[in-house]
């Protein structure tokens, strides 16, 4: 580490450690790094730094534990949208570190999920050497194995990719992991801890996460780093040591006002290399991207994500608009209870022997089994209600969480999800809930799907409880789908926002026939992180829920989707 002391920065003014250049004078580790790429780095390519990239620099380079001068950040998260510049930005950073931070043996390494995307941060590292003569006469660039090395040895910068073999016995004193979002694989998270745990004998060590959005049930490693990073910018959680910087939109102004997703105020407050910020990036590149976005619905999903850096909740874009949906809490919001107390809620909503239909979706190993409670609009109640159990084999939590990547345990541990003990869920369990729906409500049926649940059927019709088999076919589900989809734009149902249920309705596709009807698509088992088995339910009992009160019903908002 260079011999850093309390000095009057002669730069910036400010009191702090500084450096004692050659010239004599004192400089701030905030400002060597800024004059490293404002007199060194960027003048060859023509580049300027513009204010967002000195500010990123300055803040985590310059921000020092007072008592020894050290870097007070070690881990950090930055998120821009894309084509703002942050290839070429961190691209500079494992030169700065080789060349300036002086410590002994440095190892930098760029990461990701996928080797063609750990190869853009060095192929910017590289354009920044190769076109600079005095970078070129103190570092090699390898491009066939991609490195960079020290000229005299005792120091390196390499890529490395999930996707690619996974080196033990690293220790990165830099560590660029790009698009984060992307790191979704069981070995993805294990070249970060591999990579991370590494620099735990540096002096000084640096982590960096740098990405766009992402979608929150895709990667659960990225959704960690955001929400984390959210905290710490609103104030709600401190940790000194973790630098955040995220230019996003704001959400808040997207789920409640129509128009601002479209505005130039939008787009400036999601890209910082914006013209109007005195950058580089035009309006009217980004407003190409936001006609395509009107122009096809498809593509709304990308234009926030990409764009306006906005996570959404899945990749696809979603049949069932979340804000909206999330607007149908009927009063309550299950996600703020620190455990769920359905019988609370139950009194809340006045639902004691009121009549109901109970819609299954069974399953044994690999999804959840799910019966929704759907009570029809009454006196009460201008809407139609939904209260929904889900039960999953406790010895495949763990197995399920890595696949769905959802916080299962957390879901158990609150209430919202029965474990059952064993490998598959014990249906004994789901008939005792049915049994004591019908002690506590008025229930009318038992919708269910066959698969998994035809003998536990008959045992119901056994005790008195009317079980209706409803084929899974367009003919007998469509004119419930198309009724749920309706009933929540017009918040005419209430759910209360159940966390498991929400993620199923953020992972709902539909199929259509050749007569535009529709129903919903079961996602694959083994290769998908979606389940959707709350809606199913749903769906399978508003078939009979519907016909039962056809006579009795206020809404007859049904509306075509797709």
């Amino acid at each position: 580490m260079p011999d850093y002391r309390p000095e009057t920065c002669a730069y910036c003014q400010t009191d702090t450690w500084c450096e004692i250049r050659a010239n004599g004078e004192p400089q701030c580790r905030a400002c060597k790094v800024e004059a490293f790429y404002a007199e060194i780095l960027y003048p060859p390519l023509g580049y300027e730094l513009l204010a967002w990239q000195r500010k990123v620099l300055r803040e985590i380079y310059g921000t020092v534990s007072p008592e020894n001068g050290r870097r007070r950040y070690r881990h950090g998260y930055i998120s821009v949208a894309k084509q703002n510049g942050k290839s070429f930005l961190f691209g500079g950073l494992p030169i700065y570190h080789l060349l300036m931070e002086d410590e002994r043996n440095p190892e930098a390494y760029g990461c990701a999920a996928a080797k063609d995307q750990a190869s853009i941060v060095f192929k910017a590292a590289a354009r920044l050497v190769n076109e600079n003569p005095e970078l070129r006469s103190r570092l090699r660039v390898l491009e066939g194995t991609k490195r960079i090395l020290r000229r005299g040895g005792g120091g390196l910068y390499a890529v490395l990719s999930a996707d690619g073999d996974l080196q033990d016995g690293i220790r990165p004193s830099l560590l660029l992991r790009d698009e984060v979002h992307r790191w979704k694989t069981a070995r993805a998270e294990t070249l970060h801890d591999v990579t991370t745990k590494g620099q735990i004998s540096r002096e000084e060590p640096l982590d960096l996460g740098i990405t766009t959005a992402g979608a929150e049930y895709e990667s659960p490693l990225w959704f960690r780093e955001y929400e984390h990073s959210k905290k710490i910018l609103d104030g709600s959680l401190r940790a000194e040591s973790y630098y955040a910087a995220i230019y996003e939109a704001d959400l808040k102004r997207i789920d409640s006002d129509p128009e601002y997703w479209k505005s130039r105020e939008a787009r400036v407050a999601a890209n910082p290399s914006h013209e109007d910020l005195e950058g580089f990036l035009k309006d009217s590149a980004i407003v190409g991207e936001l006609e395509k976005a009107l122009a096809q619905p498809s593509e709304r999903s990308k234009y926030l994500r990409y764009h306006l850096n906005v996570p959404v909740k899945a990749l696809e874009d979603p049949i069932i608009d979340m804000a909206k949906w999330h607007l149908c809490g009927g009063g309550e919001d299950l996600r703020e209870w620190p455990e769920y107390d359905f019988e609370l809620l139950m009194r809340k909503w006045n639902l004691i022997e009121k009549p109901c239909w109970a819609g299954v979706d069974a399953s044994w190993t690999t999804d959840l089994t799910a019966v929704v409670c759907i009570f029809p609009p009454s006196d009460d109640a201008v809407v139609w209600t939904l209260l929904p159990f889900f039960w999953m084999p406790r010895e495949r939590v763990e197995p399920l969480e890595r696949i769905c990547r959802v916080p299962y345990s957390t879901w158990i541990r609150q209430g919202f999800i029965t474990a059952t003990p064993g490998e598959a869920v014990d249906q004994r369990a789901v008939l005792d809930r049915i049994r004591w729906a019908r002690q506590m409500f008025d229930l009318r049926e038992v919708p269910y799907d066959r698969y998994n649940f035809r003998s536990e059927a008959l045992n119901l019709v056994d005790e008195g409880i009317q079980a209706v088999e409803v084929n899974q076919t367009f003919l007998f589900l469509s004119h419930a789908t198309k009724f749920l989809l309706g009933a929540y734009l017009d918040q005419k149902i209430r759910h209360g926002n159940n966390p498991v249920l929400n993620w199923m309705a953020s992972c709902l596709q539909l199929q259509y026939d050749r007569k535009d009807n529709c129903q919903p698509t079961k996602p694959e088992r083994l290769k998908s992180s979606k389940r959707i088995d709350g809606i199913q339910a749903t769906i399978t009992g508003l078939t009979r829920a519907i016909l039962g009160e056809d006579k009795r019903i206020s809404y007859t908002g049904v509306r075509s989707v797709g």
